[in-house]
């Protein structure tokens, strides 16, 4: 009984997340606007988990009433579904984990990248003045050679 519960509840806790939230563009209204439209969809998804709430309570005490008609191919189904979506959330969590790793790195390779570019530029600074002192000493010799 308490997994039948549980899988209610797994499945209550699904369906809002998975239906009570949208993505909208990049495109915002003005706060007004937003802030009604946001009263508006609070209040709906409000009332849609009440309904939701209410059936499963009704549900659920039907089923402390009479226990024997409970279909347990739905049931299993359902722990099924609960078991798959926190293999799922499991394994969205690693890939999650990794791209904090993979962006640390990002992070550190960018570190070196502008450490290379300062070393170089530095080295080129310093062999544009080698080649200018260079061009002055040749001219200076080819003054000097045509005296």
């Amino acid at each position: 009984m308490i997994k039948i519960l549980l899988g209610s509840l797994a499945s209550i806790i699904f369906a809002s997340s998975v239906y009570g939230f949208t993505f909208d563009s990049c495109q915002y209204p003005t706060i007004q606007e937003a802030d009604n439209a946001n009263v508006d969809t609070t209040y709906q998804q409000s009332a849609s988990m009440l309904t939701i709430s209410n059936n499963l309570l009704s549900v659920s005490t039907q089923l402390l009433a009479n226990p024997s008609s409970v279909n347990i191919t739905y049931v299993n189904a359902m722990l099924q579904l609960s078991k798959d979506i926190l293999e799922m959330a499991d394994k969205i969590g690693e890939m999650a984990d990794r791209i904090v790793a993979t962006e640390l790195q990002i992070g550190i390779m960018a570190d070196r990248i502008l450490q290379t570019q300062q070393l170089q530029s530095n080295n080129l600074a310093l062999t544009q003045a080698n080649l200018l002192q260079a061009q002055k000493n040749f001219g200076d010799v080819l003054i000097a050679l045509s005296r």
